[in-house]
């Protein structure tokens, strides 16, 4: 029995010196606070650093390398099937045939790019959105650091106030209370800022817990639109879906082509190749369609967001000039606390509401240009 003991306890001691020596190695910091110096960076920076040994990257690389592998094989598969006596002809099926083969390898090698860039796109957008938000959650939590300032400045004149006997002891209790409740915000603002941080590193390829300073600001700055039928001739050019939907028309177009040599109109397999004709045009309208009303419909979120921007700005103008006002009003004895308590209410709604304007306006504009690109690929954030 004895025995058993001392093994268990050997055991035990074992254990807990190797998580001891586990933890003393453990490169994961023990605190919420960041680490490091602190690195300055500015958007391009941002997404410089993303791309650089990026493992999804690497893997698109892969698979574009694999379509031009493909490609060259297909080229030697034609060239066979164009030495054939009259496949050179254009009135022969033989040169339709291998004007379908020609036409598809060409897009299989074209579309490995294009998703490649997409790809590309997608992750540089993860990362404009994360740097957007981070902008932005600093900005929060400095709108609630001067919240709390007005809320103490108002709770010390009160106090004041109070021990000349101009107010009552419940009205000292409120304004301490509206000082607490401004604290709390402010924590859960700088809690909301560690969240985004964190998020911005992981995008960017940081460890979590780095510190990291953005250089630039979350600011209004107006975009210039330029035309809307040019925006949306750039997408019907540059969208991979529309890519994708006119070739397929100029598939089934060149196998109506062929349908016509082969076939009699009264034919099974000519009615069947004349429906998918129909179809494929039909998708290549809509698709065209859907991405014009797309671009539209973006390049008006914009201009909305732009409105939403003037407006919180005399909002926040408004609200700056009433808490003064009220402010005054409290210390001539003219008006209660309450009503200063809601002016700064009003004041740091008009300020939060400017600052997601801003925000939603460069969102918005990061869409707008992305709608007109080549477009995103669905991929998850990797290095």
């Amino acid at each position: 029995m004895k025995k058993r003991i001392g093994i268990f306890i050997l055991s035990t001691v074992v254990m807990l010196a190797f998580i001891t020596t586990s933890a003393a190695q453990s490169d994961i910091p023990d605190s919420m606070e960041f680490q490091g110096q602190g690195i300055e960076v500015t958007l391009e920076q941002a997404i410089e650093y993303m791309l650089k040994d990026n493992a999804t990257i690497a893997k698109s690389h892969l698979d574009v390398e694999q379509a031009e592998m493909q490609y060259k094989k297909e080229r030697n598969t034609l060239k066979e099937l164009k030495s054939i006596p009259g496949a050179n002809r254009t009135d022969t099926l033989a040169y339709r045939e291998n004007r379908l083969f020609e036409m598809g390898m060409d897009f299989k090698k074209a579309d490995a790019q294009r998703v490649h860039d997409a790809t590309v796109e997608g992750l540089k957008a993860d990362v404009e959105q994360a740097y957007f938000n981070l902008l932005q959650a600093q900005q929060l939590k400095e709108i609630n650091g001067q919240n709390v300032a007005v809320a103490e400045d108002l709770q010390e004149k009160t106090k004041t106030k109070f021990e000349l006997g101009l107010v009552s002891k419940q009205e000292v209790l409120r304004a301490e209370l509206n000082y607490i409740k401004a604290q709390t915000e402010y924590k859960s603002a700088e809690n909301m800022l560690k969240g985004a941080k964190m998020l911005f590193n992981i995008k960017i390829g940081y460890n979590v817990m780095d510190e990291v300073t953005l250089k630039d600001e979350l600011k209004y700055k107006e975009f210039e639109m330029g035309s809307i039928a040019e925006a949306v001739e750039k997408a019907l050019t540059n969208r991979r879906e529309a890519q994708a939907v006119q070739f397929s028309y100029d598939l089934e177009k060149m196998s109506m082509e062929l349908a016509d040599k082969k076939y009699e109109d009264f034919m099974y397999a000519y009615r069947e190749q004349k429906i998918k004709l129909g179809k494929a045009l039909e998708d290549l309208e809509t698709t065209r369609k859907s991405i014009e009303m797309e671009v539209r419909t973006n390049y008006l979120e914009v201009m909305q967001k732009q409105e939403e921007i003037k407006s919180g700005e005399k909002a926040v103008e408004v609200a700056q000039e009433a808490l003064k006002l009220s402010q005054i009003s409290y210390e001539a004895g003219m008006s209660i606390l309450t009503d200063v308590q809601q002016a700064q209410l009003a004041l740091l709604q008009a300020k939060l509401g400017l600052s997601q304007a801003i925000l939603d306006y460069n969102l918005a504009i990061l869409k707008f240009e992305d709608c007109i690109g080549i477009g995103r690929a669905q991929v998850s954030m990797g290095r």
